[in-house]
């Protein structure tokens, strides 16, 4: 039984949002090994936010917890803790009580689940963020918190976020997970900067793509090879590349999406990347062969008709597939990491993450 004393902590706690984003775990076998400490964070992340001396803040950081996010993040932590400890343990993290979130005793699983949920308050704050600067109306199919307050209100909430995710690394005790934590909250925010300032090639893209999606992922999949086997460089560097490859190829497909994506499914309004002047994977793909589109990428994409001129060039091209092929690459070498692990359920799993990420439609 899971204790069931978490909502105690708090004044009010949010019920989480149904829907096809809520249900992504559920309805994903690749995560069925890991279904069952992915509910236990979905139960008790709320508590970690709570504040009793600001109801904005209390309100707010449950308010974007509650938003119905895929919780992809969680899984991947869960599923490379039971990829990494020797399979007796694994089993019996299976077969044991998850027990009170709060207990974080080392040797258990408890300490891989908060850091599951440290990875999804470190993502849920920056997409708070990424709202406020690209002043985008829709998060998760629900008003985005800027429009619930306002922005002053929705940036301080994104830092009270950030700042209960580091408390939470900090109570963990492990140093290295401390570096590689916060390195990932820096690449970030370098991330966001590049976007900003705009990506006009491809390797710009690239790196901007690690810094603003990939290197949390990797960072916390590293960050649990730190607590599987301390002390060894070999496994957190392949949890790490693994990470980077599924993050960098969930960014191009999102990317695609962007464009040919189904706006309810999405919960967010089509082509906002571009709306926003932001050149995306098949956008700069297509832009190597006109140089139309190079230059209404470089203008932001401000010129009259510069949208719907690269749409056409990009269907004419087809820029989507070449970009999809990309993120199926990196999905390979994602693959390749993952082969030099030891053979089990997890493994396979973390596998099938790879290619849900290459199909997904939302």
């Amino acid at each position: 039984m899971l204790r069931t004393t978490w909502s105690r902590l708090g004044s009010t706690i949010i019920e989480p949002l149904s829907g096809s984003n809520a249900a992504y775990i559920k309805g994903s076998r690749c995560f069925d090994l890991v279904v069952r400490e992915v509910e236990a964070i979905k139960a008790h992340i709320q508590s970690l936010v709570v504040n009793r001396h600001n109801e904005v803040l209390d309100y707010a950081g449950k308010y974007t917890l509650a938003g119905g996010g895929k919780m992809m993040r969680p899984a991947l932590v869960a599923l490379m803790a039971h990829a990494l400890v020797p399979r007796e343990v694994s089993m019996r993290f299976s077969e044991s009580e998850i027990g009170c979130l709060d207990d974080i005793t080392p040797g258990t699983i408890l300490p891989f689940l908060r850091m599951a949920e440290v990875t999804e308050l470190i993502h849920t704050a920056s997409l708070v963020h990424d709202d406020v600067v690209d002043n985008s109306d829709i998060r998760r199919g629900q008003p985005a918190l800027h429009k619930v307050y306002d922005t002053k209100r929705a940036v301080l909430a994104g830092d009270y976020l950030l700042a209960r995710a580091s408390f939470y690394i900090a109570t963990l005790q492990v140093p290295r997970i401390v570096v590689l934590m916060t390195t990932a909250l820096e690449e970030l925010t370098t991330g966001e900067l590049m976007q900003m300032d705009g990506c006009f090639s491809i390797e710009r893209y690239e790196q901007k793509s690690f810094c603003k999606t990939a290197s949390l992922i990797a960072n916390s999949l590293a960050s649990t090879a730190v607590l599987a086997d301390p002390g060894n460089e070999e496994l957190e560097l392949l949890a790490f590349r693994f990470g980077k490859h599924l993050g960098i190829a969930f960014q191009i497909v999102d990317d695609c999406l962007d464009i040919t994506g189904n706006e309810k499914e999405l919960g967010k309004p089509k082509l906002a990347d571009l709306k926003e002047g932001i050149a995306t994977m098949p956008v700069l793909l297509a832009a190597q062969r006109d140089p139309n589109i190079d230059t209404a990428v470089r203008r932001r994409f401000t010129g009259e008709g510069d949208i719907d001129y690269c749409l056409q060039a990009i269907k004419e091209m087809g820029a989507v597939d070449e970009a999809l092929h990309m993120a199926n690459e990196h999905c390979r070498l994602g693959v390749v990491e993952l082969e030099k692990l030891h053979s089990s359920p997890a493994r396979d799993a973390l596998e099938a993450s790879l290619k849900l990420v290459s199909e997904r439609r939302f």
